[in-house]
């Protein structure tokens, strides 16, 4: 059954309006949320709750947690003149949430050209610091300068 075909059901059954009412003031505080949020911030934070002025937040890890607490009352005052009246922000951490990939370290591609390039230069400097890693590369490639 399509989406939305099931989201046309379940609207037309009235013990799933609350269920539905419920989905949708979480999915709307949600995007106010990452709308908030800086750009690193916002895949580590989803809104679990909004009961009685408390908006629940979950975050992913630690440090996610401890930024959204200290941007807890500029968010209540941000979500509150948006949409709903926030009195408080609870923040939680729930591991195995949303996390985000650690970055794979850059990987550089040269040619052979460029290589060939650097192993000239390699020959041509005096021995220093530079010299040595610019010597760990080549050999990391497969060149022996």
């Amino acid at each position: 059954m399509p989406a939305l075909k099931l989201n046309r059901f379940l609207s037309a059954d009235g013990e799933f309006q609350p269920v539905i009412e419920k989905a949708r003031e979480i999915e709307a505080l949600t995007k106010l949320l990452h709308g908030f949020l800086p750009p690193e911030l916002a895949p580590l934070a989803r809104v679990a709750n909004y009961k009685e002025g408390t908006l629940v937040i979950l975050a992913a890890n630690g440090p996610a947690a401890a930024k959204l607490k200290l941007l807890s009352e500029s968010l209540a005052g941000y979500i509150s003149k948006q949409r709903s009246q926030v009195n408080s922000v609870s923040v939680r951490v729930q591991p195995g949430g949303p996390e985000v990939a650690e970055p794979h370290p850059k990987q550089a591609h040269l040619t052979d050209n460029a290589l060939q390039e650097l192993a000239s230069l390699y020959i041509r400097l005096s021995d220093s610091p530079f010299r040595k890693a610019l010597k760990s590369l080549l050999n990391s490639r497969g060149i022996t300068p």
